[in-house]
């Protein structure tokens, strides 16, 4: 099991845990958590690819957040490709998650609900199931690359 994972996993807990014992603070961990376990996923199918393992740390840690939710266009906006659809859904998913990350650690008069926290857990679930299934597809590996910072083709 990964790091991404594992923060998943982390996640989830921190919302049970917190919603049992309606605790504020483990339910700001458990949204942040959920967009770190997003953002963890990215990094690591980047830097797997890399030839060599003792720099992947260092290329991980290139990663810029407000990068990583850049939009995406398909190539035919009037007919996108089922992969195109899905990387979109992915790109407006993290980019919730980042909100609701930013929200959770910033905005101490916020005060969260069991539905907060569901929503930010079950948001990341959905990143990981849809990234999973489209990840070796070119648009897939083309956004990650613009994640990184590169600019598309």
């Amino acid at each position: 099991m990964g790091l991404a994972d594992e923060l998943l996993s982390d996640a989830r807990f921190l919302a049970d845990k917190g919603v049992a014992e309606q605790r504020q603070t483990l339910m700001r961990r458990s949204i942040s958590t959920a967009y770190y376990a997003a953002f963890h996923l990215f990094i690591e199918d980047f830097v797997e690819h890399w030839e060599f393992p003792d720099q992947r740390a260092r290329l991980g840690r290139m990663f810029e957040h407000r990068k990583m939710c850049t939009g995406f266009t398909a190539r035919d906006k009037n007919k996108p490709t089922p992969v195109e659809l899905a990387l979109h859904d992915v790109i407006t998913a993290f980019a919730q998650l980042q909100k609701d990350r930013q929200r959770a650690d910033y905005d101490s008069g916020w005060r969260l609900v069991e539905t907060d926290v569901r929503n930010s857990t079950g948001l990341a679930e959905e990143v990981f199931e849809k990234w999973r299934g489209i990840k070796d597809e070119d648009a897939a590996r083309s956004h990650l690359l613009s994640m990184f910072g590169a600019r598309p083709d």
